[in-house]
């Protein structure tokens, strides 16, 4: 949380803090015992100390809660997390707060990255074993009590978000829409954990989970946070009620999961519709406007409080605007438009796919292996897969590993396969090339075909040409393009022939090109692929010092100035010795 400023507590707070213990300011709480310790049976844990809050685990097909601190695996009730008064923890919170405080308000944190001076807590998928689950693991906060001397204490969990890093993501904010994420098994995070008062914070989660045969488990657990010395609390945290999610929203408005609306690709872009004058229960109208267009689409999928998509590249600039509709179908209100950002993370290593035959038998189970070069600390995968005839790639179920198996049917001669490298926060980080399956006897959907770019890699502003053979007669082609990372094949606007040429920019670089024939019921007769295309930044501008005769120019150029100054310098004493003379 780099953008809080810490400071020291002034001797004006010390001493309100000490006239509030004493019970001498109106409206402090009462008088409470001052024996109570809130660490009295737990584990004070604090000074640096790496605890993973909530560390689930499946034991006996059962889901428990467990938190691992330093001396091991033990239970939520026998920890304390300790956020002490130090230089570092006490905070002004800056702009982008308000759902704590106004810019200013003084705030205690322990922060993503560890301080030496409090607890450094997080949490862990690492403790479930793989293979044991179907689905992520999700966290969703259910409510937190307080002791101390604050009216109105408030608590978040946020992480930096936004393309730079630099903005404040919700992962927990109670009296919002943010009060629950899920994670992979053998995922790890920590953030930032703010609270706005000193005392005792007893904050609930659930975690919950899938068997790999569909039951759900769940299992319950509170974390304790003590902020300030433990002798500020005198009594047990008593419940508190989080305000409304509409709390400070005035009309019908669409809340992004994500700050300021910015997506990387991989990662899913979740709308709530939020209104003052009505629950979520109600029919809503989604629509959109492309960039460059001006005519709202409405998506006749999309007719809950929550609209879902993912973020492909066309989708970066795209306005979405939602409408709370009456039973009649009128509009009862209608939000302002937001606007969706879209960006990719540059590849953070380069990674490859490997089969372990050339060729499969129907009845085969095909393995996968993947390899990351250079090696990262990220172990997040999935697999994906794209039949011949079909237009996007889909995530192969359950495939959450650097290696995959496949079972082969017939219809999956011809199919492409591709592995993802993602990080913690689902943002795709290196995808592997395609690899074509080859399926021995297998009903192929497609006539043999053949599509060829002009050169194995180019430069950005280069023209490319892609051209498809092993289709005599073809008058129609369909030519279509697949963005690194992404599931979908977009249509290239007007490519039609067997021959295809367009200059590309770094945009190009890792996309999949395909090529499609069909007859006229739509029947799929050929289709091709360039698998990868590989697009480099622009050759660098050529030296202004062009070659003459093997000199530079500059130097020429420069040699000649000093030949003028040398003659000029001449004139002039020459002249000097003529006007002395005479």
């Amino acid at each position: 949380m780099s953008q809080l400023e810490a400071r020291r507590p002034s001797r004006l707070i010390s001493l309100l803090a000490g006239l509030v213990g004493a019970g001498l300011l109106l409206g402090s709480a009462p008088a409470l015992a001052a024996d109570h310790d809130p660490a009295e049976g737990r584990e004070l844990l604090g000074a640096g100390a790496h605890v993973d809050a909530l560390y689930p685990q499946v034991v006996d097909g059962k889901l428990q809660v467990k938190a691992l601190t330093p001396g091991g695996v033990t239970d939520p009730e026998r920890v304390a997390l300790h956020v002490p008064e130090t230089d570092t923890s006490r905070v002004k919170l800056p702009a982008g707060y308000d759902f704590l405080g106004p810019e200013g308000t003084e705030a205690w944190v322990t922060t993503e990255a560890q301080d030496s001076s409090v607890v450094w807590p997080g949490w862990s998928f690492e403790g479930i074993d793989r293979g044991v689950l179907k689905g992520t693991v999700k966290i969703s906060y259910t409510g937190f009590g307080y002791a101390g001397s604050s009216a109105e204490p408030r608590f978040a969990v946020t992480q930096p978000g936004g393309f730079d890093r630099t903005k404040v993501s919700k992962v927990f904010v109670p009296g919002t829409t943010f009060t629950s994420t899920t994670g992979e098994v053998g995922g790890h995070t920590h953030a930032t954990w703010s609270f706005t008062a000193k005392g005792t914070y007893d904050i609930g989660f659930k975690v919950s989970a899938t068997l790999l045969d569909g039951t759900a488990i769940t299992d319950d657990a509170t974390v304790r946070f003590i902020v300030g010395a433990p002798s500020d609390t005198t009594a047990e945290p008593t419940p508190r009620t989080d305000p409304p999610a509409t709390d400070g929203i005035t009309k019908l408005t669409a809340v992004p999961n994500k700050v300021d609306a910015e997506y990387f690709v991989g990662q899913t872009v979740t709308l709530t519709a939020l209104s003052p004058q009505a629950d979520q229960k109600g029919t809503y109208r989604w629509s959109t406007t492309a960039p460059g267009s001006s005519t709202p689409v409405v998506d006749p999928k999309q007719t809950t409080a929550t609209f879902t998509t993912k973020p492909n590249r066309a989708l970066d600039g795209t306005v979405v605007r939602v409408a709370r509709l009456a039973e009649d179908g009128s509009v009862l209100e209608e939000s302002d438009p937001l606007e969706i950002h879209v960006q990719a993370i540059p590849p953070t290593t380069t990674l490859t796919a490997k089969a372990d035959k050339a060729e499969h038998a129907v009845g085969d189970t095909a393995k996968f292996t993947s390899a990351q070069d250079p090696r990262t600390e990220d172990e997040h995968y999935h697999w994906y897969l794209k039949k011949r005839g079909e237009a996007a790639y889909a995530w192969i179920p359950e495939s959450r590993l650097a290696d995959q198996e496949l079972p082969i049917t017939a219809d999956l001669d011809g199919a492409h396969v591709t592995a993802r490298l993602f990080n913690a926060d689902h943002s795709v980080l290196s995808e592997s090339e395609p690899l074509e399956l080859k399926v021995t006897g297998g009903a192929a959907a497609a006539a043999a075909a053949e599509l060829a770019s002009d050169k194995d890699s180019y430069r950005a502003g280069e023209t490319a040409t892609f051209t498809l053979s092993g289709v005599d007669g073809a008058t129609s082609v369909e030519w279509s393009a697949r963005s690194n990372g992404e599931n979908d094949f977009l249509p290239i606007e007007g490519a039609s022939g067997t021959t295809f040429s367009k200059a590309l920019d770094r945009s190009w670089d890792g996309s999949q090109v395909r090529a499609v024939v069909r007859d006229a019921g739509g029947a799929v007769l050929a289709e091709a692929d360039v698998p990868l295309v590989r697009v480099q930044e622009p050759e660098p501008a050529p030296e202004v010092a062009a070659e003459s005769e093997g000199v530079p120019t500059g130097y020429l150029i420069g040699g000649a100035v000093l030949l003028v100054v040398v003659i000029a310098g001449i004139v002039l004493a020459v002249r000097g010795r003529r006007s002395s003379q005479a």
